[in-house]
Formats: C-alpha cells, sequence, structure tokens
C-alpha cells in the first residue's frame, strides 16, 4: 500500500515528515530551489539500476481515469496518458523520453503514441540520486503533459478502443519518432513552451501513476502492484497537482517480483509541488 506523507502548505510539510517517523530526502524546493509547477520523481529498485538490460518506465494517467496498468492485452492501454522511459532501448544513461499516449485519427479508436524530444531546461535526470546505485530521479515541469502536440483526444481512457489486441505497445518496438504508426490524418502539431503548469485540462488535477520495468524483448517484468508483471489490482495513490504532496512509495509484503534484483521494484516517491 502507499503511504501519503503530506499534502501541507510549506511551512508545515518539514514538521509533518518528521513527526511521521518516516526519513525522506530534504526536499529541494524547501531548502534551496523555487520548485512550483514541477514534480519530482524517485524511482527505486532492490539491486543496481541496470540502464542497459532494462528500460524503467513512469507511466502517468492525468485524465482522472485510473491507475494504468501492466497488462496492456487487457486493459487497451486504458488510463495511459503520459510515459517517462528511461534505458534499455532509449541507451544505458540517457536523457528520459517522453511519450504521449492519444487516439489515433482514423483508427475505430486505437492507442498510438507520440515522442517529444526534452529541452533539458523542463527536465532534470540523475541516474544515481541516492548514492547507492539503485535509485534514479526525474525533476520536471508539469506543462510537459499538458497535451504538447495538441491532439484532439489527450484522454484515451475517455474513448475507449473496441475489442482486441491495441495498436501500441507500452514501449514502442522501434525506436520512437515524431510521426506516430499508424500516420494521422491531420498530423498534430507540437506545441512548444506551453506555460500552462496544470494538468491536460482545469479540470483533470489528479494524476496516477504505476512505475514498469521492461526487458529488452518488450515484456513487461515488474510493476508495481502486488501481481509484479502481471497486476491489475494496484490501487494507486492520486496526486492533486493543486496541493503539495510528499508521497512515499512502497510495495506490499508478498508482491510478486523479478529474480534479477535490478529489474524488481522496490518503490520510490513522488512529489509535487504546486
Amino acid at each position: 500500500m502507499l503511504r501519503r506523507v503530506a499534502i501541507v502548505s510549506f511551512a508545515l510539510a518539514a514538521a509533518l515528515v518528521a513527526a511521521c517517523g518516516h526519513q525522506v530526502t530534504p526536499e529541494p524546493s524547501v531548502l534551496n530551489s523555487n520548485l512550483t509547477g514541477k514534480m519530482d520523481i524517485r524511482f527505486r529498485t532492490v539491486g543496481s539500476l541496470n540502464f542497459t538490460t532494462y528500460t524503467y518506465a513512469i507511466i502517468i494517467d492525468s485524465c482522472g481515469g485510473g491507475v494504468p496498468y501492466p497488462n496492456t492485452f487487457a486493459t487497451s492501454f486504458n488510463n495511459y496518458s503520459y510515459g517517462f522511459l528511461i534505458g534499455g532501448r532509449y541507451g544505458s544513461i540517457a536523457q528520459p523520453q517522453l511519450l504521449q499516449y492519444y487516439v489515433a485519427p482514423n483508427s475505430n479508436g486505437n492507442i498510438t503514441y507520440l515522442s517529444k524530444p526534452l529541452d533539458p531546461t523542463t527536465i532534470q535526470f540523475n541516474p544515481n540520486s541516492n548514492g547507492q546505485g539503485n535509485e534514479f530521479e526525474i525533476i520536471f515541469d508539469r506543462s510537459l503533459l499538458d497535451n504538447p502536440f495538441n491532439v484532439a483526444q489527450p484522454c484515451p481512457n475517455l474513448t475507449p478502443p473496441p475489442s482486441g489486441s491495441p495498436t501500441a505497445s507500452a514501449v514502442p518496438t522501434a525506436t520512437p519518432t515524431a510521426t506516430a504508426s499508424p500516420t494521422p490524418s491531420a498530423t498534430p502539431t507540437q506545441v512548444v513552451g506551453n506555460p500552462n503548469p496544470q494538468a491536460t485540462t482545469v479540470a483533470q488535477s489528479t494524476w496516477l501513476f504505476n512505475f514498469f520495468t521492461i526487458d529488452q524483448n518488450n515484456v513487461v517484468q515488474d510493476s508495481l502492484g502486488v501481481g509484479g508483471a502481471r497486476d491489475t489490482s494496484y490501487p494507486g495513490d492520486p496526486i492533486d497537482v493543486n496541493q503539495l504532496v510528499f508521497d512515499p512509495i512502497f510495495r506490499p509484503a508478498g508482491s510478486q517480483t523479478p529474480s534479477d534484483t535490478a529489474a524488481a521494484i522496490l518503490g520510490g516517491e513522488i512529489d509535487n509541488y504546486p
């Protein structure tokens, strides 16, 4: 289960975190930085990270639908809005790749994706954020997830695809480009420098997350749920992007994890700065 540490004002944040007895890395916004409009996500594995063998994915539903699960065969990418992917097919240690999932025009409702090149000024990536080799951290502007390609249907979960296998996979089977496959009849236009720090729309202020590890064969090896790679029950922990949130993530006892500790997810943390 997840444990919400605090959704509080800056003045109370440090006191409440200390009072709960859980040691949390000092938040940079509280100490020496202004992270207004940003999100700080830490992804932690049991053993040392292996960016050569595995892709580490942070999958986000910014549309208020529900938790994105790894079993895309059953869920047809329901609740997939965006994904940050690091390592594996994207190079051993490189800048994260950002995918936007959407309903492709003229595709009978199937979900596809576009890949957005990231400006280093909008995202920070630390491949060894805890100094122990088993945690990476990304700090990014929430405005990155404000429908960057200006697609007509930025919330795939609101238009469920038809029954059957989806046309895209959680990790693209080839190096992603700015043009999705199948090619839409009207190619979405990328919006550069969108200043809106909120969710995809003003009403979509609650985001849900899941972490995956994915092997070189494009097969999910683990996720945050107790069922691991085949989990469909992970409840998630809704993050209100209008609130200050420090949210450590702990795997439930008895969770199914892969034997390779580099692929086994231990947990992490999601911090939001309104």
